[in-house]
């Protein structure tokens, strides 16, 4: 894909969408992710943060369940080690591309490639790293099809020392990873089984039916229920799925099972 737009346009919308977009810092990273996306031909953008001393890992971008949020955060900690992030791990802050890290062929037959093609749809990831080290920050943009270009990488590397620019907002100083921690502390809580069993009763589905689409048994899904109440507080199914709704554990509305 060439690129259509001036990287200096680019780069001054970026600094203003993301100077507009509320303090939050999902909405920050989705306004970069939402200007890149277009010129990349990109269909899913996040940021992965991962502080390796308290290996806690985080992710970031819309359109993602707390079940696929838990279930990436665990896929990156396997893959800190690989090809394409182990070299932020050391320092190196070169925007590249899952097929360029690997090698195409090996690339095709990586598991972390049909991992991601089973979450996400997607199977050509590039990376716009912020920050490196043991505190890593790095944006992922994926596409299906061909790998993303030299043109693809040379936007990346133009819109980088803006991104980086803007490090107060995403490598998190101590008093916003504090904030963060505190929003996301009930999802870490609950097991990535439990979320989704979570998921389904938000759907409205009796235990019977969560048994089934869980591939358990109705006792198990009981004995679920149980330690997703004591760890959200509440005391029934209704109560259960609103308070997760609000504490953002759950990104679905929820459901009137009155």
């Amino acid at each position: 894909m060439l690129i259509t737009r001036d990287p200096l346009e680019v780069v001054v919308e970026m600094v203003t969408a993301v100077s507009l977009a509320p303090e939050r810092l999902e909405d920050r990273v989705n306004a970069i992710v939402d200007i890149l996306s277009p010129d990349l031909g990109s269909h899913l953008g996040l940021l992965i943060r991962a502080d390796l001393t308290d290996l806690d890992i985080q992710v970031l971008g819309r359109h993602m369940s707390a079940g696929a949020r838990s279930h990436l955060r665990h896929q990156i900690r396997h893959q800190l080690k690989d090809p394409l992030l182990e070299p932020v791990v050391r320092g190196d802050l070169t925007p590249t591309t899952a097929a360029r890290a690997f090698g195409e062929q090996a690339w095709r037959e990586s598991t972390t490639r049909a991992a991601v093609m089973v979450s996400f749809g997607i199977d050509q990831i590039a990376t716009l790293p912020v920050h490196g080290g043991s505190n890593v920050v790095v944006f992922m943009l994926g596409r299906v099809g061909q790998d993303f270009t030299e043109d693809d990488l040379a936007l990346l590397r133009a819109v980088q020392p803006v991104v980086t620019g803007l490090g107060t907002l995403l490598r998190l100083p101590r008093h916003a990873q504090q904030l963060l921690v505190a929003d996301t502390a009930m999802e870490h809580a609950l097991t990535e089984r439990e979320v989704q069993v979570l998921e389904l009763l938000a759907q409205g589905y009796k235990a019977t039916v969560i048994a089934r689409k869980a591939g358990c048994s109705t006792r198990t899904v009981h004995r679920h229920l149980g330690h997703i109440y004591d760890k959200l507080g509440v005391g029934d199914r209704l109560s259960a799925v609103n308070r997760a709704h609000v504490l953002g554990v759950l990104d679905l509305d929820p459901v009137d099972m009155s």
